[in-house]
């Protein structure tokens, strides 16, 4: 998995077909508080960019 400095996290989600829900599931987040972290993504603190990145590259080694 890899996302580039141009692409978003949130397009890459989308374009890898996973639930929103599941990520921040796996995360141990609410959903609000996932959109809330990409919707300012360019601020996100290096903890919560890694949290994020690591749940998406579980959820696609589940699959």
């Amino acid at each position: 998995m890899t996302v580039t400095s141009t692409q978003s996290i949130n397009l890459f989600i989308k374009n890898q077909h996973l639930s929103f829900f599941i990520l921040a599931h796996k995360i141990g987040i609410n959903r609000s508080t996932l959109w809330s972290w990409l919707k300012f993504e360019n601020e996100l603190t290096p903890e919560r960019k890694n949290k994020i990145l690591n749940a998406i590259e579980e959820l696609i080694n589940e699959n």
